[in-house]
């Protein structure tokens, strides 16, 4: 038995012992496992930290990215003002004493700056809106004003295209709706804007309001039967800069960016835009939002007391005097601007003068309340930065004075300026630079509106009779004398019997085109010089603008402020000039046309040269200054065009050729140049906006002979235009 038990207890034993080494393993394994782990968790926790870094350095690119914004706002709209205002300045050419040519010129420089300040608000409407400061101002508005404005927008341009178009709303939405009507509109005239832009003649485009898919929603659905969206293209063109065609022969300009800003704007609203289309088919974009979008909370600080204030007849806000104060009611307007830009200071004043005002500049912000207590004027221009003291304190100043807290004052600036701030410190308006010369006018006849100012005589030619009398009513409510024409005919005949200070003229006409009109009126040499200021809603061809521009004084886009704005154009026009003024001006002495340099005009004079371009500004601008250097022109409008004009025109001595170009782009039409043996020694110079390194290169295998970009430096381009014809 002991033996057994002995044997028993070393089984036992030996058992006892593989467990401890089984035990002794798995703990290991433990140890092993646990150290892994620990390994694991010290690389979750250095990339949770990197990914905290890289959230700070996101949030820090950012900041930066709109700091740089807000300063590339101001920096770019500061010299754009000046030279948006005296393009227009020029373009206008009062004093009579610049060619038709030059007036032109101003035109180009005038319409390229718009074109660029369009760009630029677009990039920071899409930084505002991706850093969330995009203020949304809601209201109830009317669904069908909405529609309403749009048909009134776009109406004459379909008819002029002969587009179908129509708008509808569905019965069962409700009359109103709360929203910021400003961001719907803009929504939805980019979308009816990109309808007809892609939608041929004798097309279709739509606008129906229904109810949403969603409960309590509103969609607006723009239908047209355009060329269309490839399935594989329909989600990158909300991306910003992204189009459905980005190549180089790609048939419809644009930036990419429209899109992207009413996808974020939808977003703002509330609700969101839905696409469904079908190449060659047509396209349905449908923007939807809620009935009630969320309130937008207003703040209500009373740092300083309200000022009182009264509206004038056309609803502009003045300051009510807080007392009475005494003063030589025969001396001049007076107005104070202050204003560190001197070259802007100085338009504001040329425009001050021109509108009957003395002026008094202070370019900085440290004397600027003592000059505004000692003169005590009529009104105060005021910039926000300033050097020594902004804007924002001065006005906090005059408004704490009871000796100038009556005095109306205009802020300005090319930053931006939240409405309620401007309102609680008691400014009537702010103005964002740049300043067009319509706001300016503006400007200066709200002042005049106080002193009493009444306005000449104009005659409104517009034939429909319901927009024709609410103009009128709105005109003879500020002291604006009307007198109505329906129609061409009456209107010339009305010319010649009354003398009018200004026409506005619409140019659809039910027995003569406004076009034609416009040219049988500037015939008549004592008609040269009347204003005439185009009321349309017509979106005008190249050929058409080109024919407004040379008579033209200004011209307004019909829409729901377009009332407003003809108002505006036609205070330019009416203000008093002393007889002084009429008397230089009728005695001014013609203008000589400036003669043109000589470089490199002999070996190129009387050459006949192609420009290719599908840009009317372009070829413009270089057609114009190539004619000064007695060389022929000819136009092409693309590609197929060029060749064309090279078959019919055998004496064609060189070809300034674009790049980016519809139907057939540069590189294409310079290949099949090369290939034709009649062409070979033809030269051909390149010209293209895209400076890319290797684009040289494109060029020249193309078969160019030389490359230039734009904009394009003239005397490099006659340089090398020399050079290839001397060869």
């Amino acid at each position: 038995e002991l033996m057994n038990k002995t044997e028993m207890l070393q089984a036992s034993e030996e058992e006892l012992r593989v467990q401890q080494e089984e035990l002794r393993t798995i703990n290991a394994e433990l140890e092993e496992k646990a150290s892994l782990l620990e390994e694991k968790n010290q690389a979750i926790e250095q990339a949770r930290a990197a990914i905290n870094l890289k959230v700070d350095e996101l949030e820090t690119t950012g900041k930066y990215k709109s700091e740089f914004l807000a300063n590339m706002s101001h920096e770019l709209r500061t010299p754009l003002n000046s030279i948006l205002v005296l393009a227009r300045i020029l373009k206008d050419n009062k004093p009579h004493n610049l060619t038709e040519d030059q007036v032109k010129y101003a035109s180009v420089i005038f319409n390229a700056g718009n074109d660029l300040l369009t760009l630029i608000n677009d990039i920071l409407d899409l930084s505002k809106i991706e850093s969330g400061k995009l203020e949304m101002q809601n209201e109830d508005i009317k669904v069908s004003d909405i529609l309403g404005d749009m048909e009134m927008l776009f109406a004459e341009f379909a008819s002029n295209k002969k587009i179908n178009y129509s708008t509808s709303i569905e019965k069962s939405l409700p009359k109103a709706i709360f929203t910021d009507k400003v961001r719907v509109e803009q929504v939805i005239k980019n979308l009816l804007s990109n309808a007809f832009k892609f939608t041929s003649e004798n097309g279709s485009i739509s606008i129906t309001a229904r109810p949403g898919e969603k409960p309590d929603t509103i969609s607006f659905a723009i239908k047209d039967s355009g060329i269309g969206i490839p399935a594989e293209k329909q989600r990158i063109i909300f991306e910003a800069f992204q189009q459905a065609d980005g190549s180089t022969s790609r048939k419809y300009g644009g930036t990419g960016l429209g899109l992207s800003i009413s996808r974020e704007l939808a977003t703002l609203l509330g609700g969101s835009i839905s696409l469904s289309s079908e190449q060659g088919v047509g396209s349905e974009f449908v923007l939807t939002i809620p009935f009630q979008a969320k309130a937008v909370a207003i703040i209500d600080a009373e740092v300083l007391p309200q000022p009182a204030s009264f509206k004038s007849e056309n609803g502009a806000a003045f300051l009510k005097p807080a007392k009475t104060i005494t003063r030589d009611d025969n001396r001049e307007p007076l107005v104070v601007i202050v204003e560190d830009d001197k070259n802007f200071a100085n338009i504001l004043q040329d425009y001050a003068r021109e509108h009957g005002y003395k002026s008094i500049m202070v370019h900085e912000g440290t004397t600027a309340v003592e000059t505004v207590k000692e003169a005590l004027p009529d009104a105060v221009i005021l910039d926000i930065m300033l050097p020594g003291k902004d804007g924002w304190q001065i006005l906090k100043e005059l408004k704490g004075d009871e000796q100038t807290m009556h005095i109306p004052v205009h802020l300005m600036s090319a930053g931006e300026a939240a409405a309620n701030r401007v309102r609680k410190e008691g400014a009537i308006s702010f103005l964002k630079k740049p300043i067009n010369t319509e706001t300016l006018d503006k400007l200066f006849a709200d002042i005049m509106l106080q002193s009493g100012t009444r306005f000449k005589q104009i005659l409104l030619v517009e034939d429909h009779k319901a927009q024709s009398q609410a103009l009128k009513e709105m005109m003879q409510g500020q002291g604006i004398a009307v007198d109505q024409a329906f129609d061409g005919e009456s209107a010339f005949r009305m010319l010649h019997e009354n003398e009018y200070q200004c026409v506005i003229l619409d140019l659809n006409l039910p027995d003569i085109s406004g076009l034609d009109l416009l040219d049988k009126i500037k015939e008549v040499d004592r008609f040269a010089s009347l204003p005439v200021v185009v009321n349309t809603a017509m979106e005008l061809d190249k050929t058409s603008v080109n024919r407004l521009m040379q008579y033209a004084n200004a011209m307004v886009v019909k829409t729901n402020k377009s009332a407003d704005r003809l108002i505006d154009e036609v205070n330019l026009f009416l203000n008093k000039i002393s007889e002084t003024t009429v008397n230089q001006q009728e005695q001014a002495p013609s203008f000589t046309k400036a003669k043109v340099p000589n470089k490199g005009k002999e070996a190129i004079k009387g050459k006949k040269v192609l420009i290719v371009d599908d840009d009317m500004r372009n070829i413009f601008a270089l057609s114009s200054a190539l004619q000064s250097y007695d060389l022929v022109v000819e136009i092409a409008n693309d590609g197929e065009e060029a060749i064309t004009k090279l078959e019919e025109i055998s004496d064609i001595d060189i070809v300034l050729m674009d790049i980016m170009m519809p139907k057939m782009d540069g590189y294409e039409a310079t290949r099949y140049i090369r290939k034709q043996n009649k062409w070979a020694k033809l030269p051909v110079i390149a010209l293209t906006a895209k400076a890319m390194k290797d684009d040289r290169e494109k060029c020249i295998e193309a078969g160019a002979n030389d490359y230039i970009t734009k904009p394009v430096d003239m005397d490099r381009l006659i340089s090398l235009m020399q050079l290839w014809l001397e060869s």
